[in-house]
């Protein structure tokens, strides 16, 4: 609406929700391409992958994808050179953060365990955090909660978790899956009475995490809108360069850090853009 843009008169979405499928999204792809839509765009990442195979010229705006030039999506950041554009995310500088910033908060901390979707574009996330574990001097229990029986994956994760005496949880950058699962996540945290961090998205902290950092999820939106709003009116995607976040948001629940028995340092409150009483 900003933008000038009214749905039915000035423009027309097409949204479609795949419900984790891989499949219905090829079928969705497939289906834009045949109409056609004028672009296409996604901040789910086997999504994205079902636009990339299904059109070579359709412009696709990616929202939030992970390091667009290590996968080869395109050519640079600055000029991406086919079809492709959008906001890319360097979800290990990121995800490493977060840990870091769990340590800070909670020193005693010496056993983590780290959720994650099973996607191979977080694998150099993984990687970097593993790097940043030993530096901390922290232990990672790695944990795969896949999209096929995610929530009988993730009950086996948490047996896992407390077999090995875990005593604090990650959550990395995951797919719908695992967002589906917040409320059971959640409660087990609480239930275990363990310190957690938790991506800007999800809504996890809202629902009792202990803390959240990441993009600022209005921030990315509105971005992405930018780049549909340019190439509708002209722009190459080939031209136009991919945009790295530069908001960021950390959420402090205080009342999930009192239950925990649990002092927020003062550094980590100050640089805090929630706080949720």
């Amino acid at each position: 609406m900003d933008l000038g843009y009214i749905d039915g008169k000035t423009m027309q979405y097409e949204l479609r929700w795949g419900e984790g499928s891989l499949q219905r999204f090829e079928e969705y792809a497939a289906e834009f391409v045949r109409m056609p839509v004028d672009v296409m765009a996604s901040s789910h990442f086997d999504a994205q992958s079902a636009m990339r195979r299904a059109t070579s010229t359709i412009p696709i705006v990616l929202i939030q994808f992970p390091d667009p030039v290590g996968t080869g999506w395109v050519q640079s950041l600055s000029r991406p050179g086919g079809n492709i554009t959008g906001s890319g995310v360097q979800p290990a500088a990121t995800t490493t953060k977060r840990l870091e910033m769990l340590k800070e908060t909670v020193p005693p901390v010496s056993r983590v365990a780290v959720l994650w979707d099973g996607t191979a574009a977080r694998q150099p996330t993984l990687r970097a955090l593993d790097e940043a574990g030993r530096s901390l001097g922290l232990e990672l229990v790695t944990l795969e909660v896949g999209a096929a029986g995610a929530a009988a994956a993730l009950t086996r994760a948490f047996d896992t978790a407390t077999a090995r005496g875990t005593d604090a949880l990650l959550l990395l950058p995951s797919q719908i899956h695992i967002v589906q699962l917040r409320k059971e996540i959640v409660d087990y945290v609480t239930a275990r009475r363990i310190p957690s961090s938790f991506p800007s998205f999800g809504g996890y902290v809202e629902a009792g995490g202990l803390m959240a950092y990441g993009e600022n999820a209005i921030d990315v939106f509105r971005r992405t809108a930018s780049f549909v709003d340019r190439i509708l009116k002209g722009a190459n995607p080939a031209e136009l360069p991919i945009e790295q976040p530069t908001k960021f948001d950390l959420v402090i629940n205080l009342k999930t850090a009192r239950e925990l028995g649990l002092v927020i340092p003062q550094a980590i409150l100050s640089r805090a853009t929630q706080v949720i009483q």
